[in-house]
């Protein structure tokens, strides 16, 4: 279940499901690399990264 705030400030909470063989939670390139490199190869990759995907940035 994901929280997100709208530009209004208002609260909002949506859910989302989602079938995974990997589930990658993590950041930075290495994160980034792994689940790219298990859906060239046909699995089913969730990456969750709190930044930006493929960098060590928050």
């Amino acid at each position: 279940m994901s929280t997100y705030k709208s530009e209004s400030g208002n609260s909002s909470t949506s859910q989302l499901n989602l079938e995974t063989d990997v589930l990658v939670i993590s950041r930075g390139p290495s994160a980034t690399w792994a689940a790219w490199n298990a859906a060239a190869q046909g699995v089913r990759v969730v990456l969750v990264d709190k930044g930006y995907c493929g960098t060590s940035r928050a």
